[in-house]
């Protein structure tokens, strides 16, 4: 239960591990609050996203463009909060190693600028209940309050940096 009273549904977790263990069933999830619980709201399949399997030579762009705008209707033009998962698949450089694909999970905690102050002060309190019950060691947290934020430029810029030896 997080300090904002909001419980995290059992759903969560166990939907976070088809994307996160074994063979990956899922390539992104989002997550809303309803009725005081965080629970799924979709669960989309690498099927879903046809054209958009392997994609590191891409670094997940067609995939993340997809999931941008399936984020961008389900919170009515970024005017409603969500939480998400990714699953982002890019290159980098590393020393030693050359170049190297990763898979890197990346949460997003999406309190856009035009929601209403009561209720992303409910998202953020009860982002660290969902992280937890997620399992914050495997993701990387983003915090988004407006559409540039999650331009794939950008978010592949912060993993390259942070996974490059450069």
């Amino acid at each position: 239960m997080s300090t904002s009273g909001v419980a995290v549904n059992a759903d969560v977790q166990s939907t976070f591990m088809k994307l996160s263990e074994g063979k990956k069933e899922f390539r992104y999830i989002i997550f809303k609050i309803e009725e005081r619980e965080v629970v799924v709201e979709a669960a989309v399949t690498h099927d879903e996203l046809a054209g958009a399997e392997d994609d590191y030579e891409t670094c997940s762009k067609a995939a993340f463009e997809k999931f941008v705008t399936d984020l961008n209707t389900r919170t009515n033009d970024f005017t409603d909060c969500r939480y998400a998962v990714f699953d982002f698949k890019f290159t980098t450089s590393r020393v030693g190693a050359g170049v190297s694909k990763m898979d890197k999970i990346i949460f997003i905690q999406l309190c856009p600028d035009g929601a209403p102050i009561k209720k992303k002060m409910v998202y953020a309190s009860t982002a660290s209940a969902i992280k937890a019950s997620l399992g914050t060691g495997k993701l990387l947290q983003f915090q988004v309050s407006d559409e540039g934020e999650l331009s794939h430029r950008e978010l592949l810029s912060k993993l390259t940096e942070k996974y490059s030896d450069n």
